[in-house]
């Protein structure tokens, strides 16, 4: 029998490392990639996106608490996953390149004093 190992892009994506457990609101990084305008990064919890933003940077920090779709959200204890793609040409006409990689991390509470 065959069995297939499926890795995740990840390479590109610097902090947090895979699986990393964070306490506070982490600054997302990735590696720079050929010049694209933007960036379009995408933060999912539990099926679903919850976050998109465009930064022109290779980095993006996120907040403790924004609204998405017209939805208030905190970033709140659990696992998250990111996704990076390059974006190019004006942001209106959404053309965006392969994805540079996707990866997961967990915030976990503050422990008390």
């Amino acid at each position: 029998a065959k069995t297939a190992v499926i890795t995740a892009n990840v390479q590109l994506l610097v902090t947090p490392k895979l699986g990393a457990e964070v306490k506070t609101p982490p600054l997302l990084r990735w590696a720079p990639y050929r010049s694209p305008r933007y960036y379009n990064v995408q933060l999912w919890r539990g099926g679903g996106k919850i976050l998109s933003a465009w930064p022109t940077k290779s980095r993006l920090k996120l907040p403790l608490v924004w609204r998405y779709n017209g939805r208030n959200y905190r970033l709140s204890p659990g696992r998250y996953r990111w996704f990076v793609f390059p974006g190019y040409g004006p942001r209106a006409q959404a053309r965006y390149g392969k994805m540079l990689g996707s990866s997961t991390f967990f915030v976990v509470p503050k422990s008390k004093k």
